[in-house]
């Protein structure tokens, strides 16, 4: 079979719930040319906030009006791509949706998006739906990034094995040796520490770590987080955003200050993939380090110290590192079209490499 090149839209969403991250791409599902058109499109302080709200609802409740929820979000990306000329000149667009209920032991994965309703508004075809059929077929639905992660290390030329670490809402990581690609959420990402950012500093965020970084790590509450049953799992295994709540509420209601709270925090993240190195089949050398997390300088020092790695940086690979995930859903849209494999027993546990993804037509 002949893989051409199609131009791709990809588009993604992620558990920080900021905005929406656009690219444009030349892929067939095993090459990708980036065509220097990235955009991001920042929602309203009150889309956050609506969107936020969602996450404190019970899942039964949100499923009584995710047709509503389901145009909403749709329509956030519809504003968010309307003016844009890459539009006309794609073939296709990814459209992943927006997670708000992760449940792997359940089989359950819920991502918001009405891609019918997006496909007429663009007359374009739009792939959805990338986490059933593997879960279908007994995966867990995510992570579904690492097959292109093995194609950005490899395109990079890095010595294996080598890692990349998503530190997204939930940090996942990506395992490749040559032979052997694993792939699984290692715990928290930014998820806690945004939420405490935000509720006890008026921030989205603790930019360059700084909050956390006038603070002490309260070891006793990092070691009642890592008791955690996760924790003690082999790969295969994903995470909620919001996996690891109940501990958190905990130790927000103590009396500890502020900063050693979010101190805490982003050490609860640092160990969490630290300890999961523990295991991958061979020692590693190279990390390449995606996601929000990788902008705060505070966090990433601590985690250079603390593994003892080298970690590339975006300007080292010529990589705009914030657009990653939206290539990949456009990787992922190519792999659908062509029915080649995105998950695989090592990183989701499904019985065997499988697709996935639907095809809605604009036309």
């Amino acid at each position: 079979m002949k893989y051409e090149y199609l131009n791709i839209v990809g588009l993604m969403t992620g558990t920080s719930m900021d905005g929406i991250d656009i690219s444009l791409v030349r892929t067939n599902g095993l090459d990708l040319i980036r065509q220097d058109k990235n955009y991001f499109y920042e929602y309203t302080d009150n889309t956050k906030k609506f969107l936020m709200s969602i996450l404190s609802k019970d899942l039964d409740f949100n499923l009584k009006r995710k047709q509503h929820l389901n145009e909403f979000v749709t329509n956030q990306h519809y504003l968010a791509l309307k003016d844009l000329d890459i539009i006309e000149t794609c073939d296709l667009i990814g459209f992943h949706g927006q997670t708000i209920f992760h449940d792997p032991e359940n089989k359950t994965s819920v991502q918001l998006g009405d891609p019918q309703m997006l496909a007429k508004l663009l007359n374009k075809d739009v792939i959805f739906d990338f986490r059933s059929n593997d879960m279908v077929l007994g995966g867990q639905g995510a992570p579904i990034a690492p097959i292109y992660h093995q194609f950005i290390i490899e395109k990079s030329n890095l010595e294996l094995p080598s890692c990349i670490l998503n530190i997204g809402g939930v940090s996942n990581l990506t395992y490749w040796d040559g032979k052997k690609l694993i792939g699984f959420d290692t715990g928290p990402g930014n998820a806690l520490m945004d939420n405490y950012s935000f509720t006890h500093f008026n921030k989205n965020y603790d930019k360059d770590g700084k909050f956390a970084s006038k603070g002490t790590p309260i070891k006793e509450e990092i070691k009642v987080f890592l008791q955690n049953e996760f924790f003690k799992k082999p790969p295969p295994k994903s995470l909620d955003r919001l996996s690891f709540i109940s501990h958190y509420k905990q130790l927000i209601e103590k009396e500890y200050s502020a900063f050693d709270v979010m101190a805490t925090l982003t050490e609860f993240t640092l160990d969490s993939i630290s300890a999961s190195l523990s295991f991958l089949p061979k020692k590693i050398n190279n990390f390449i380090v995606t996601g929000g997390g990788y902008r705060n300088t505070y966090l990433i020092n601590r985690l250079k110290n603390k593994l003892n790695i080298n970690i590339f940086n975006e300007k080292q690979l010529d990589i705009k590192f914030d657009y990653i995930e939206a290539e990949l859903i456009a990787y992922l849209s190519a792999r659908s079209v062509y029915q080649l494999p995105f998950t695989f027993p090592l990183t989701t546990g499904v019985s065997k490499p499988s697709s996935g993804g639907s095809l809605y037509k604009g036309s």
